[in-house]
């Protein structure tokens, strides 16, 4: 169930993967581990977060990215054939994640 948790996450299906964690959470509190088992369950699982964690940076970084490409797209700025500048908007928006 860990493997699958982790692929949910790389592949970037985050109500995938939280519906696997939560599977597994319950089956946990079913199935209660034992020391060595849920001592190795604690490894994977600072593994699955520190995957969490850094997705969570590089999907960040891309959005910065992306409103600054956004931004200067709206400043664009063009010369007509007279040498006078003309600027074109864009109407792009902002991409928004819920």
């Amino acid at each position: 169930m860990l493997d699958a948790v982790q692929q949910a996450i790389i592949s970037g299906d985050a109500a995938l993967a939280l519906a696997r964690i939560e599977a597994l959470a319950g089956r946990f509190q079913r199935d209660r581990p034992d020391a060595e088992t849920r001592a190795e369950i604690e490894r994977s699982l600072l593994h699955l977060r520190r995957l969490a964690e850094d997705s969570a940076r590089g999907t960040q970084r891309a959005i910065a990215q992306i409103k600054d490409i956004l931004q200067n797209a709206r400043m664009l700025q063009t010369y007509d054939q007279a040498g006078r500048r003309q600027q074109t908007p864009t109407n792009a928006v902002l991409p928004q994640r819920f």
